[in-house]
């Protein structure tokens, strides 16, 4: 079995602190006398359970302890003083705690005493020989080899070997083993392990020779790959929901994809055909934003929603806020979705290729020279080349370019010492190319080429550097190009190509476990140049007329602008009271305008366990954030130039219930002030104003059981309200996207080692639409020009689906193969996604969403 060091107590003499009896005082006129000390002795030792994850990486830790012992010899507390890890410290301080001392005695009376304590963990390679009588004269030999789990091909520590009458060991960090010694002939040998299926084996042990074994162990649970998403940094804010990638890989309708997996969350409603964007707490979609490494990207999904622009292998954890972020995040009144790339693998090379219906990706990573680890990645669809082939002859559309999609992404980590290097390179292109042979609807102009394509990339480096043991530095910057471009029949025409650069600098102070201080500068900076031929686009409510009835607007310049935000955020602990305190100050030099946003979060534990882990925790939060309005918005020929930045006060407010210690719920309240933001007015000198209001409020749930060998799910649900008010509303209505109840249901179960099935259902409720009420014929134009009732005075139908999953795992030696069949839609509901009016607006039928969709795909690693 395996052996690891005990403790050594070492009783501090000059720094234990003894207690001088009140009733005796020294002689008067004399010198004190010294008193006489006779220190504890330890009389009852308890072994400290080595964290077992720990053992089998092979690692170890000193931990220091202050130990308060009373007059009795019972150990009181047990206070770190020197840490040697979270699991570490818990474990030595459990085994402390049962201590038994003889009591001090200062003068021969028992006094209560603090004394240092030093405990040890660490993992020795060798072996526990069984008693067993082997005649010296008989010829014998060694048998010896590696453990590796079954597939991935990973050192397992830790795990016992068993020979048959004779002696057992335990492998070491490289998974090694060594059994000297053994009687020539056969031996029975057994690798046994809570975590693994047990293997047996008969070898033949060789006169004076070594016979080495390689061994691949299979696991009995739960996927090699279930790293947490978030968990290591202190939980702050008031909502920020976690996964694990096992969790995301296996939820329904996502195709494993991590970042579509944050639209099953409580707060996001539904786009329409199961769009990319994102719409949080009922904020527009240019509202909201994603990040990777904290760097704004332009898009996070390839067109229509189908997948997101980085891989999910790559990503160490995803933050999902959807309100009252911190200070850290600024320039969106929305939610905020921050994707962190984490540290290529550095034990070995290794690969995955995989396909499904819509693409194949690869992935290729593994450790370069000392230090240093790199990562090679890429995927591409094939929609192109099958869409084609599958539309009907009759189709009134022709592909140039079917939609296509690609990324790639290349990374290079160097660790050294106390500082890191970081070099990224990733970057996404879609594109789209058809001909419609015949007008749409009402409107000829809606006709002939469209062409869409959008792309970019990012050249990213940082350095992180600690500075001491208090104290970090981080500097990142991100510098790459942006392009969109559309083109549609004769009067449509947008092409915007920018050079985006982002810079990020960030101090981390720390002051013991109770404070902590952040201070970072934010700079956004971009030039360019944008060309339209378009017509104004029409704000959010607002029902476009055709488009052969409206005025064409031009313009062809360059553009630059430049954003500096410094900010500070607090971190102060007052025993189970976190305050969270955060200013940011953002300036947009392009409107000359500023906000301060102020914020503040709040944390307290109100039950906690024995093991003072919080059972209940209440949450508040404040804060104001602001955003710059949209490029078009603040443009002399479609907007208003002199137009300021748009704000929004958020408020919520909530708790976290540990139901059991697999279940959980999450309960939080919100309101959302939106204030300053920008409105269409009836003016032919001023398009748009400041002068537009909004409120949104309503309550989400989240009850989960996180992930326990077979099963997980969750149950989200939200009930929301959102309203705008326009310049010269007298009333509030609907937002356009306001869906009062969306619940989603995931369940996923793994029916035994190589089989999982899940499913997930969704209700929401139907979008608001603005019924025509009829329409007039403008003569001069060929076509008929709706007018409609009260903006949003109408519902589509609810919306509701079921997807299925089937996984299925098939475990080699050295390399491990995956298949799973995913249906969308199971029952095949024909969900209405919008209205659809004939030529005069005097008959309507429903659009709808995808049939069910059957995708199957693969997945090969090593």
């Amino acid at each position: 079995m395996y052996r690891f060091c005990w403790l050594m107590a070492l009783l501090l003499g000059p720094s234990a602190v003894w207690a001088q009896p009140a009733d005796a005082p020294a002689a008067p006129g004399s010198a004190a006398k010294e008193p006489v000390i006779v220190p504890p002795k330890l009389t009852k030792f308890v072994d400290a359970v080595y964290p077992p994850e720990e053992f089998k990486a092979g690692k170890g830790a000193v931990v220091v302890m202050q130990l308060t012992i009373d007059a009795e010899g019972a150990v009181e507390e047990a206070g770190i003083t020197q840490s040697g890890g979270a699991v570490f410290d818990t474990a030595a301080t459990e085994a402390a705690m049962q201590f038994e001392f003889t009591p001090a005695l200062i003068d021969g009376v028992a006094q209560p005493v603090q004394i240092g304590y030093r405990y040890v963990f660490e993992v020795k390679e060798e072996s526990t020989q069984k008693a067993v009588e082997i005649d010296q004269e008989k010829p014998t030999g060694d048998l010896g080899g590696v453990l590796l789990e079954k597939g991935t091909r990973k050192p397992l520590a830790g795990i016992l070997v068993r020979i048959e009458g004779g002696p057992e060991t335990v492998s070491d960090a490289e998974g090694k083993f060594r059994v000297a010694k053994l009687p020539v002939g056969k031996a029975v040998i057994t690798v046994d392990d809570d975590a693994f299926y047990t293997l047996e084996d008969e070898e033949d042990v060789v006169a004076g020779k070594l016979t080495e074994l390689t061994y691949y162990l299979e696991q009995r649970g739960t996927d090699p790959d279930s790293v947490t998403v978030v968990g290591r940094r202190v939980k702050k804010e008031v909502a920020r929901r976690t996964l694990t990638m096992q969790e995301i890989r296996k939820i329904p309708g996502t195709q494993g994809d991590a970042l579509k997996v944050v639209q099953n969350l409580p707060g996001v409603a539904r786009i329409p055909f199961g769009g990319g964007g994102l719409i949080v707490r009922g904020s527009n979609p240019g509202d909201s934003g994603s990040f990777i490494n904290r760097h704004f990207v332009p898009i996070i999904f390839h067109f229509g929603g189908l997948r997101s622009v980085f891989p999910s292998e790559l990503l160490e954890s995803i933050d999902f806020y959807p309100g009252n972020f911190g200070a850290e995040f600024g320039r969106l009144t929305g939610g905020v979705v921050d994707a962190r790339i984490r540290r290529p693998k550095e034990d070995r090379l290794h690969a995955r290729v995989e396909a499904d219906i819509f693409d194949a990706g690869f992935l290729l990573e593994g450790p370069l020279h000392e230090g240093a680890t790199f990562a090679l990645s890429g995927r591409r669809s094939y929609i192109d080349a099958i869409l084609p082939a599958v539309l009907p002859d009759d189709a009134n559309v022709d592909f140039a370019v079917a939609p296509r999609y690609y990324d790639y992404q290349a990374l290079y980590d160097l660790e050294l010492g106390d500082h890191r290097l970081r070099a990224y390179v990733f970057g996404s292109d879609d594109a789209l190319q058809f001909l419609l042979d015949q007008p749409v609807g009402n409107d000829p102009s809606i006709r002939g080429a469209f062409r869409n394509e959008t792309s970019f990339y990012r050249l990213y480096l940082a350095w992180n550097m600690r500075i001491s043991d208090d104290v970090d530095h981080e500097f990142s910057i991100a510098s790459g190009k942006n392009r969109l471009f559309f083109a549609g029949g004769p009067d449509l025409f947008f092409e915007i190509d920018s050079l985006i650069t982002t810079v990020r600098e960030e101090i981390e102070v720390r002051w013991g476990k109770q404070f902590k201080l952040r201070v970072g500068l934010d700079v956004e900076s971009a030039i360019g140049d944008i060309e339209i031929r378009a017509p104004s686009p029409p704000k959010e409510g607002q029902q476009p007329p055709p488009l052969a009835t409206r005025e064409i607007l031009r313009i062809d310049r360059a553009f630059n602008f430049l954003d500096p935000s410094p900010w500070i955020e607090g971190q102060l602990k007052f025993g189970d009271l976190l305050l969270v305190p955060g200013m940011r100050l953002d300036y947009n030099y392009t409107l000359e305008d500023f906000a301060f946003d102020p914020r503040l979060a709040v944390r307290y534990d109100v039950v906690k366990d024995a093991e003072a882990r919080a059972w209940t925790t209440a949450k508040a939060a404040i804060g104001l954030h602001s955003q710059r309005p949209s490029p078009d918005e603040s443009d002399a020929t479609f907007g208003n130039p002199d137009i300021e930045l748009e704000k929004s006060l958020h408020v919520s407010a909530g708790f976290e219930q540990r139901l059991s210690e697999l279940v959980e719920l999450d309960v939080v309240g919100f309101y959302k002030h939106l204030y300053n933001s920008v409105s269409p007015v009836d003016d032919q000198q001023v398009k748009l104003t400041n002068g537009g209001t909004g409120r949104i409020y309503g309550m989400e749930v989240l009850l989960r059981h996180n992930l326990k060998e077979r099963f997980f799910g969750w149950i989200s649900y939200t009930l929301m309200r959102s309203e705008r008010k326009d310049v010269g509303d007298d009333d509030y209505r609907l937002f356009s996207f306001d869906q009062t109840h969306i619940l989603t249901a995931i369940a996923n179960y793994k029916l035994a080692t190589s089989w999982e099935v899940g499913a997930r259902w969704r209700f929401v409720t139907g979008n608001p639409q603005t019924p025509r009420a009829g329409a007039v014929y403008a003569v001069d134009t060929d076509v008929y020009v709706p007018y409609g009732g009260a903006t949003n005075s109408q519902r589509l139908d609810p919306f509701h689906q079921l997807d299925v999953r089937v996984d299925r795992k098939w475990t080699f030696d050295t390399w491990i193969l995956t298949a799973y069949l995913e249906i969308q839609n199971l029952y095949n509901r024909g969900n209405a996604e919008n209205t659809i009016y004939n030529y005069d607006s005097t008959e309507t039928t429903n659009l709808t969403g995808l049939p069910i969709i059957p995708s199957f795909g693969i997945r090969g690693e090593f």
